[in-house]
This record gives C-alpha cells, structure tokens and sequence, in this order.
C-alpha cells in the first residue's frame, strides 16, 4: 500500500485519473446505454461503488452524472472515515 488516504475524496480522483498502481481490481456489475455500475477495489482495501448516468433521472434522488460511494472501509481507518456517498457531480445545466 502506498499510503492512507486523507479523505475519501482520493479515492475519486483515484477512479477519474484510472491510476492503475492504485487500483487492485474493478468489476462492471450493471452495464446498460445509459447507465453503469461498477465496484473498485483500493489497493487500502476501500471499496468504492461507481455509478454513471447518461441523463439526468426524474427521481431527483437519482438525478446524477457521476456518483462515487464508499462502501467499505479501508483496512486501516486511521481518518476515521464512513460508509457513504463521497461525491456526486451532476449533469452540466445547458447556458443559453
């Protein structure tokens, strides 16, 4: 393991920049035209659930780009850090 996270956030940009030193493995669980899930293993033993989104969701819950959640804890959790959505980034609104 190279070093503890800071915050959970790391993991996304761990995911968005795919650098693969980090990355033990991933796996698609759910693959459709508009929408993806996959889980990421960190090479701390973190587990992060990816989701993707085509378009924005009538369900305002589900109305996301991106979601990133953590659902299980690094081996050692020296930040203290909880289960949960780390990031969400929405679809981009069309200025005109």
């Amino acid at each position: 393991m190279k070093k503890d996270s800071n915050n959970a956030e790391e993991y996304v940009k761990i995911i968005i920049e795919d650098d693969l030193n980090r990355i033990a493995w991933e796996e698609t669980l759910t693959q459709k035209d508009h929408y993806m899930e996959r889980n990421y293993e960190i090479d701390d033993g973190a587990i992060i659930k990816y989701e993707w989104r085509g378009f924005p969701s009538e369900n305002p819950k589900d109305s996301f780009n991106h979601r990133f959640t953590l659902v299980k804890l690094p081996k050692q959790n020296p930040n203290k850090l909880e289960t949960g959505i780390v990031k969400i980034i929405n679809h981009p609104t069309n200025s005109r």
